[in-house]
């Protein structure tokens, strides 16, 4: 639930009142949680101990609110830990809290006096928890589609509709992975419910539809309609995704796109197609971090290929001697030969990217040239040497 999806609680309509912060509607709520005790001012208040992110909370003290230095410094301090939004009691907020909350884009929201606050933490813990369920559904229900050996359409319309999911018309799987070095070191978790939150709602609110979307291991899946969305739009919502997930959460992604599909039965098809599309980005060292399988090129025929003893050989008859002699000698030819096709055979650029001299270069092609047999200004034997190069490259991802 966002702030904005807050505000439109039925039960709500009349007890929140927006006073600053509206750029930050789009921040996720988590819980609920009411900071009035007076030891949240104390410096051994250990504030991480009670704050985790995404909560919305409540501060109607007015030992806390009117203390203006106190104040903003435990508000400051719940910023850092990620908080989603601040209710306060009308007549308990000053022109400078916000314009804090204008400056950091926070919602801060003005609450009636009268109303009680157990009826305020009751109609949120209700929603909250009802949200979650569906969530959890939702996610089964995906996992059941995408997992399953066979698939009970029957079965699986019926359980969309109960979670007002509409499963007609085409759809498209999309991979996010998480592309931190040290991985034992992140938690997935909690970064995997905030792309969960970005996710959905991004594409609530840029094209209308809902998402299904399943967590994993250092990733997470999503089903999106694509039925008013084109390539185009698609790459312009993922990037933004990305965006946020680095700016809010610190994490780095890289979006998989797998081929549309109007067929359920298909969309594993389209899944395959997201993880192996994230795979051949990283094997091409590709810059982008939205990635369609369709527009991958030669790595796309690759893919396609399902006799890996097929690419194996064909990276062994025409790399092979240079990758044992590399091996041997503890050299770095099949590198040079790598960098020099990628700069299309022109010396200079290669020497240049390297950071080799000229001389040094010219060394290692003839090298090159005597251990393979062959000719590099052969066109034909270049393009068979860059295929070998692209499918090791997969291989080694494929492997792993």
């Amino acid at each position: 639930m966002t702030c904005e999806d807050m505000m439109e609680i039925p039960e709500l309509n009349n007890v929140l009142n927006l006073k600053a912060g509206e750029a930050g509607l789009e921040h996720s709520i988590r819980w609920i949680y009411f900071a009035d005790c007076l030891q949240c001012v104390k410096n051994e208040y250990r504030i991480e101990n009670y704050i985790h992110g995404g909560e919305f909370v409540v501060l109607t003290n007015r030992s806390l609110t009117d203390d203006s230095k106190s104040l903003m410094n435990l508000i400051d301090r719940m910023r850092e830990h990620d908080i989603a939004a601040l209710g306060i009691n009308e007549g308990q907020i000053s022109d400078k809290l916000m314009s804090y909350c204008t400056e950091h884009d926070l919602p801060l929201f003005e609450l009636p006096e009268l109303f009680p606050l157990i009826d305020l933490s009751q109609i949120m813990c209700q929603r909250l928890v009802l949200e979650e369920n569906d969530r959890n559904s939702a996610e089964q229900l995906l996992s059941s589609i995408l997992d399953a050996e066979y698939l009970d359409r029957d079965k699986v319309f019926a359980q969309a509709r109960v979670l007002n999911i509409d499963l007609a018309g085409s759809f498209t799987v999309v991979e996010f992975a998480f592309l931190q070095a040290d991985e034992a070191d992140r938690d997935y978790l909690a970064a995997g419910q905030r792309l969960r939150s970005i996710t959905t709602g991004e594409f609530a609110s840029h094209t209308g539809t809902n998402v299904m979307v399943m967590l994993q291991t250092g990733s997470m899946i999503a089903l999106i309609p694509v039925e008013h969305v084109d390539d185009s739009r698609m790459k312009e919502i993922l990037n933004r995704i990305v965006d946020r997930a680095e700016r809010e959460c610190g994490t780095e992604l890289i979006a998989g796109v797998g081929n549309a599909t109007g067929y359920l039965e298909d969309v594993k098809l389209s899944r395959n197609e997201a993880a192996a599309a994230i795979k051949i980005a990283r094997a091409s060292d590709s810059p982008e971090h939205v990635v369609f399988y369709d527009e991958l090129g030669l790595y796309t025929l690759i893919s396609h290929i399902p006799d890996s003893r097929f690419l194996d050989k064909f990276v062994e008859d025409n790399l092979g001697s240079l990758i044992n002699a590399d091996r041997v000698n503890s050299g770095n030819l099949c590198e040079t030969l790598e960098k020099y096709l990628n700069c299309n055979c022109n010396a200079k650029s290669t020497a240049e990217y390297m950071y080799l001299h000229r001389n040094t270069l010219n060394y290692r092609l003839n090298k090159i040239r005597e251990i393979l047999e062959t000719d590099l200004d052969d066109l034909d034997t270049c393009m068979k040497l860059k295929m070998a190069f692209m499918i090791r490259n997969y291989r080694k991802l494929t492997e792993t």
